[in-house]
């Protein structure tokens, strides 16, 4: 068995074994496009790792508990609990670990890395699983990555995973996992294509972020955003967030830091940039014959591809489905954790007070005027806090 392949040794007809991720980062590759250096672990290792532990047998036990078509959301949540503990507490064979930490430190050394899902079938024209999966950055050293493989395989027992491969009737139980590792490229500025806008089918939409692009799918950083025409390459339309941050390698995974004053009041991306991300995104287009969503970065002068799936398309895009874009935008924990505080120390507690605002008011000594006013007053306030 292969424990580790290289971008050259990945076939196009080899998805079933490496997954759709390193699939198109290979043929990319060939292509002539630039990407990081990549390594992937086979879903053969994973197949190796759930027979030799016993975990096939313990996973398809917590599966066979009840139909799962016909469990609850709190009963597949609890299962996806209990399954994804198993990966976190067991070890890699002795044969795996040697096998894979050899192959790591032989490629990587110290250098920073990304460890990515790539799930069989995740990358696909009829179902888009980006964001079900998880990614990390920034990790250093053989124990480091190999500990966050598995975190990555844990990420295929999700609750939200196996809903959704519920909703598609595909059988949980046959799902399987391949892993990218690939050198980290601190760019400068990084973001996303995506070939076909999802309110629009005749433009494109581009977003970038300063820094790492893991502030932008994490919804940490507002991006700026262009819209471009599909058949003229011509920007329609560019919207300026308020720029104070962006996300960098930190002593291990990222950190945020305040954006330098210089860097504040320019968009990321000059206009030379963006012709260059759309030719390369019409490339890859033609490629996998299919729009993409692509994520890229700029180190220097060198636009280098991350990875590129292609956008969901068929009955459910044609109904309005915009999964595709919204499951890319994956929330990191201390995403979640900002928002939390929002809404327990800003939202609600705000809600709170102008609801006991209200009630103080004793609608019944009001003139028909005033009481008129309220209504409006409260008809606004109520739309405030819909939004």
């Amino acid at each position: 068995m292969k424990w580790i392949l290289a971008l050259d040794e990945v076939r196009p007809n080899q998805t079933d074994q490496v997954g759709g991720k390193a699939t198109a980062l290979a043929q990319l590759t060939r292509s002539g496009l630039s990407v990081p250096q990549t390594l992937c672990v086979p879903t053969g290792v994973y197949r190796h790792y759930l027979t030799v532990t016993g975990l096939e047998e313990r996973i398809l036990t917590e599966l066979n508990r009840k139909a799962f078509d016909q469990m609850r959301w709190e009963e597949i949540w609890d299962v996806a609990l209990r399954i994804r503990n198993m990966f976190l507490t067991t070890p890699l064979s002795a044969d795996a670990e040697t096998a894979l930490s050899e192959a790591v430190t032989e490629a990587f050394g110290n250098r920073p890395v990304a460890v990515r899902s790539s799930a069989p079938g995740e990358d696909n024209a009829q179902a888009s699983f980006a964001g079900l999966h998880d990614s990390y950055l920034n990790l250093r050293g053989a124990a480091e990555i190999l500990t966050h493989i598995r975190l990555v395989w844990a990420s295929l027992w999700s609750d939200a995973a196996l809903l959704y491969r519920r909703e598609l009737g595909l059988d949980a139980r046959h799902s399987t996992m391949a892993v990218v590792l690939q050198a980290l490229v601190a760019g400068e500025h990084s973001g996303v294509y995506f070939g076909v806008d999802p309110n629009d089918g005749s433009r494109s939409v581009i977003e970038a972020v300063y820094g790492l692009n893991q502030g932008l799918v994490d919804g940490v950083i507002a991006p700026d955003r262009w819209i471009i025409d599909r058949a003229t390459g011509r920007i329609i339309s560019h919207t300026v967030p308020e720029r104070t941050q962006r996300l960098m390698p930190g002593a291990l995974g990222v950190t945020a830091e305040d954006l330098p004053a210089q860097l504040a009041d320019q968009a990321p991306l000059a206009k030379a940039d963006i012709t260059r991300i759309v030719a390369a995104g019409h490339r890859a287009e033609t490629l996998f014959g299919a729009p993409q969503d692509m994520e890229w970065t700029f180190a220097g002068e060198e636009l280098v591809i991350l990875q590129s799936r292609p956008i969901t398309t068929g009955d459910a895009a044609a109904a309005g489905d915009k999964r595709a874009w919204y499951l890319s935008l994956h929330r990191s924990f201390e995403n979640l954790t900002a928002l939390e505080a929002k809404i327990t120390r800003e939202l609600i507690p705000g809600m709170t007070e102008a609801a006991q605002k209200m009630a103080a008011i004793n609608l019944e000594t009001l003139s028909e005027a005033e009481l008129a006013a309220e209504i409006e007053r409260r008809r606004a306030l109520n739309d405030h806090w819909v939004q």
